[in-house]
């Protein structure tokens, strides 16, 4: 089946000269103007290999013709060849900046002109080859993407589950409410979501709270590795044996790097700084590092004070627990410590989230207040 080639021309000379060139090869369809060459295009699109337009023509020139094929976003749908009275024409320059390929000078040469055709919808045509080969190794591309993406999800989710389970296996064998690591997570959100809107320079985004509140799930991990005397014990601790305590940091670390290689490394990575450092405070006098202020990373900041206003709010072996209003006295009045101001500052400002999740899933204890 023959090409199609749309030569506008405005000479019949000229346009008879170029259908005798190229006629024995592709249909030619003829347009005496710019308007009925644009007619012709609108009514047969996608039908045409090739466009061939007189540049200097009246009332609208082959110039004016580019510049609305541009315009309309059909420059780059055809190879568009231009024929110009000589090589010198001062027009050239701008039909190939609005998107002409080539161009056919006088006198006109049968061979010439030809040639000219077969080779620029050659290219053309192997050209749109590969953008269409481009396009579909991309949708297929986008298609791997998103599968990869869907079973990172599916991973996450699952090692979400398994971080949970870990983290309530910790929690039943200290017999203490099982749902402390689900407050934790939910505290740890909601604190670093008011972080985010109060302070939105804290360099906290959705995804690394994300990591965050789910990495907190294993924040007393360590725990499983402390001797159930001192573990359950229902008084206050000797000086040795809290020591022994404080290790549940260090010894949940090393617990966490032995799987490191099983799960995420943003995950790996925010579980070790919860782990480690949620007993530090802003002053220094945490543990297991004394580590102070900034140096602190955040993640470890926000789990803090998570962790700490639920064992006050919760029934533990050696307490009762605090009423709401009465922890959030002990943490903002700095009787559980120093902790970030601007991280206390959030806390006032999350405060009745954070009794909310109490008064959902709190205990029977903690749900008495005396405001």
């Amino acid at each position: 089946m023959k090409g199609q080639v749309l030569i506008i021309n405005d000479d019949k000379v000229d346009m008879a000269a170029l259908g005798r060139a190229i006629g024995g090869d592709y249909r030619c369809v003829l347009a005496m103007s710019v308007n009925e060459g644009v007619k012709n295009l609108a009514s047969n699109e996608g039908g045409f290999d090739a466009v061939v337009i007189k540049l200097d023509m009246k009332p609208l020139t082959g110039l004016r013709f580019l510049q609305i094929m541009s315009e309309n976003n059909k420059i780059q749908t055809m190879p568009f060849i231009v024929t110009v009275e000589n090589d010198d024409d001062v027009e050239l320059d701008e039909c190939f900046e609005l998107g002409a390929v080539d161009y056919i000078s006088k006198p006109f040469n049968n061979a010439r002109i030809k040639r000219c055709i077969d080779r620029n919808i050659s290219v053309f045509n192997k050209f749109k080859a590969l953008g269409e080969e481009i396009e579909a190794n991309n949708a297929k591309l986008q298609a791997q993407y998103e599968n990869l993406q869907n079973q990172n999800n599916e991973l996450r989710d699952n090692q979400t589950a398994v971080l949970e389970v870990l983290g309530t296996v910790v929690e039943y064998r200290n017999l203490e409410d099982g749902n402390h690591v689900s407050r934790v997570r939910d505290f740890t959100e909601i604190l670093g979501r008011q972080m985010m809107e109060s302070f939105p320079d804290c360099g906290l985004t959705e995804e690394k709270l994300k990591i965050y509140s789910r990495a907190s799930m294993l924040h007393d991990v360590g725990k499983i590795c402390i001797p159930d005397a001192i573990m359950l014990k229902p008084g206050r601790m000797t000086d040795e044996e809290f020591e022994i305590m404080k290790s549940h940091t260090t010894k949940g670390v090393e617990l966490l790097d032995s799987i490191r290689n099983s799960w995420d490394e943003e995950y790996a990575a925010a579980a070790d700084e919860i782990c480690r450092w949620h007993h530090e405070r802003y002053d220094g006098r945490g543990y297991p590092d004394g580590l102070s202020g900034d140096d602190i990373p955040l993640s470890a900041q926000l789990v803090s004070i998570a962790d700490t206003y639920d064992a006050l709010v919760s029934d533990r072996v050696y307490k009762k627990a605090y009423t709401k209003s009465e922890a959030f006295k002990m943490i903002t009045g700095g009787e559980c410590g120093e902790f970030n101001p601007k991280i206390i500052e959030a806390f006032r400002h999350a405060r009745e989230q954070f009794e909310k999740i109490v008064d959902e899933r709190g205990s029977a204890e903690s749900l008495k207040d005396d405001n």
